[in-house]
């Protein structure tokens, strides 16, 4: 999608008939890059470019096996509440249950060519902010990221040992967040 378009897609009537054209579609900026996110220490390093400037969504992406293997994940968790915008420590043990386990990781990006840091950061992800779509998937936003139009190099480093993540894939991507 090119920065024009893009501001198209946000007029009032212009917009809705772009939109029920499907040419306000973002397509991802990294879609489903594999992560080796039960290993301490893995690392995933991919150049991606912004059509245009916004906040992006960088999703982690579990798929399991099986209905009985996505309804027994302890890890991912199970809801999204009020909850999840808090430190893990401050949350009472009976709403812990369905968010899941805290899971660290690491974000660095840089602008591809002065190499400037635009993001360096730890964020503990918490809570699935979606369920279903193809197979038996889940999905978490580990984190908001800012980027003005450009080309960038994204680095999501594992910062703990996942245990329960046997048989599940795991991914990462990096969307628009919103449907235009």
């Amino acid at each position: 999608m090119d920065p024009l378009t893009y501001s198209l897609c946000h007029k009032p009537v212009i917009g809705m008939l772009l939109f029920v054209a499907s040419a306000c579609a973002f397509p991802p900026l990294l879609d489903e890059a594999p992560f080796a996110l039960q290993q301490a220490g893995a690392r995933l390093v991919q150049d991606v470019e912004a059509p245009v400037g916004k906040t992006y969504s960088l999703n982690l992406n579990f798929r399991f096996r099986s209905a009985a293997a996505i309804r027994a994940d302890e890890l991912v968790g199970s809801s999204y509440n009020a909850y999840c915008g808090r430190d893990y420590a401050d949350i009472p043990p009976v709403p812990r249950q369905d968010l899941g386990r805290p899971i660290p990781i690491h974000v660095l990006v840089r602008e591809r060519r002065t190499g400037a840091v635009v993001l360096d950061q730890v964020f503990q992800t918490l809570c699935i902010t979606s369920q279903g779509g193809s197979g038996y998937a889940k999905t978490r936003t580990a984190a908001r990221v800012a980027l003005g139009a450009g080309k960038y190099t994204l680095e999501v480093r594992s910062l703990e040992d996942q245990p329960g993540l046997a048989g599940v894939t795991t991914t990462v991507s990096l969307v628009s967040g919103d449907g235009k």
